[in-house]
């Protein structure tokens, strides 16, 4: 990015108070900790911090110009913009310098589960024939797909994930955004503590269809019925519809698990091919078929396709794996919810093992549903036979419970306080052909068990 400040004051609908509006702005930041030299700082103000407070440091650092929401002005000669909310004023400054990317096509992916892993497996795909940038971890809401945007210079393609909370995020993020091909992944039971229910949750990812163009593109799980009901929102021609069902456009069979991946045959109008992905699980076939959808739309070939599932780079905390003393670690705690924490038991389940030990916390933003869900897991642990289930914190004691109700003795749960205090149990207990899956939501940090399992066992 480059651009001038009298550009960027008028894009944000701000008003210069200090300094030259023909300052060149080289990229763009909102944490003064790792702002390069002239880059743009943007004093958001948050729930828990002010940006305000952290000018001085960003302009030690090299910040070429400000945009702030108080009347303050500084030693140092660089432009200072003055607007109403800095927070709308950088998703503005995004929407403006997307216009000015006149040949940059986006994809955007979004939905309740896999949106991470299909955006990494999209843009993967796409890099074998086009100059490609994707969302930087899970950077998918309204800071981060903002910041994505601004960092684009001549890439041709941009793979954008987006995250919401609450129904308007996502319609917000593709007003910015503008995407040509949408892909929705699912829908399922998450952040029900804000929307209330899966309709809601519905009602919001459909935003993105709805804003895709006349000649736009939407791709569309199949076999998840809400997100086959999005094909009455779309106003544009083309649908890809994909998933394990036959009657879907683009469809998988012959699954066989081979190791730590999974091998199938896609096929897509009367053509096919033998797709392996070094990820197991059915969820992750999802992903994929989601990923080559957008691929042969954009023009790739399959020989490209199989080329590139070869080679994907993953976001971390995401079935990370680590062997270590002959046993398994799994390191998928990015985050957690009901459809997500089945879908990894279910692929565990697939694995050869002397035994599976689950290491869980809780799911969070579930709302009232927050204590069934968390029974019901229980029970389908139990029910798939785990033979060792460790929960950690609240409310994942819940899952303990729901376990025993279905006959899970005492001796094979432990209900842990902390982190630390499991990381401790399991030192002591692992042995060789154990995998162990640790998965919860992000604000739990669980990566932090695998972490000392790592150094302990080593």
């Amino acid at each position: 990015m480059r651009l001038d400040a009298g550009f960027v004051a008028d894009a944000v609908s701000g008003r210069i108070i200090q300094g030259d509006s023909g300052k060149i702005i080289r990229g763009v930041s909102i944490d003064s900790r790792t702002i390069q030299k002239g880059e743009l700082f943007f004093a958001i103000i948050g729930e828990r911090f002010d940006g305000h407070d952290f000018i001085q440091d960003a302009l030690k650092k090299g910040a070429s110009a400000v945009i702030l929401e108080r009347e303050l002005k500084f030693d140092e000669n660089i432009p200072v913009i003055k607007v109403e909310d800095t927070t709308k004023a950088l998703q503005d400054l995004a929407a403006a310098y997307r216009l000015l990317l006149k040949d940059l096509k986006v994809v955007a992916v979004t939905g309740s589960a896999g949106k991470t892993t299909t955006k990494d497996m999209t843009a993967s795909l796409l890099q074998m024939k086009y100059n490609t940038k994707k969302t930087s971890g899970n950077l998918n809401n309204n800071y981060g797909l903002p910041l994505t945007l601004l960092d684009i210079e001549d890439e041709e393609l941009a793979v954008l994930e987006m995250g919401m909370s609450k129904v308007g995020e996502i319609g917000l993020l593709a007003e910015i955004a503008k995407p040509e091909i949408g892909v929705v992944t699912n829908v399922g039971e998450t952040h029900l503590a804000s929307l209330g229910s899966v309709m809601n949750v519905a009602r919001g990812k459909r935003e993105l269809i709805e804003a895709l163009p006349e000649d736009g593109t939407a791709v569309l799980n199949y076999d998840n019925g809400l997100v086959r009901d999005m094909s009455k929102v779309f106003r544009g021609r083309e649908i890809i519809y994909y998933g394990l069902d036959p009657e879907a456009d683009l469809y998988a069979d012959n699954i066989k698990t081979t190791g730590d991946g999974v091998e199938y045959l896609v096929h897509y109008q009367g053509e096919g091919a033998v797709i392996y992905l070094n990820r197991p699980g059915i969820h992750n076939i999802y992903n994929s078929l989601a990923a080559i959808a957008v691929a042969l739309k954009l023009g790739l070939n399959w020989s490209e396709i199989q080329k590139a599932f070869s080679k994907i780079e993953y976001s971390s905390l995401r079935w990370d794996v680590k062997h270590i003393d002959g046993i398994k670690i799994i390191n998928d705690a990015y985050n957690a919810n009901p459809m997500s924490m089945k879908a990894a038991l279910d692929t565990v389940m697939e694995m050869e093992k002397k035994r599976l030990i689950l290491v869980l916390g809780g799911m969070l933003e579930l709302g009232e549903i927050e204590r069934p869900a968390h029974i019901e897991l229980g029970e389908y642990i139990q029910e798939k036979g785990v033979e060792r289930l460790f929960t950690v914190g609240e409310p994942a004691s819940l899952i303990a419970e729901g376990a025993r109700r279905k006959g899970m003795k005492e001796k094979q749960i432990n209900v842990c306080k902390n982190n630390s205090e499991a990381a401790h149990i399991l030192k002591n207990i692992l042995k060789s052909g154990d995998i162990v899956l640790v998965k919860g939501s992000r604000a739990l940090k669980m990566e932090e068990i695998v972490e000392e399992l790592s150094g302990g066992l080593i």
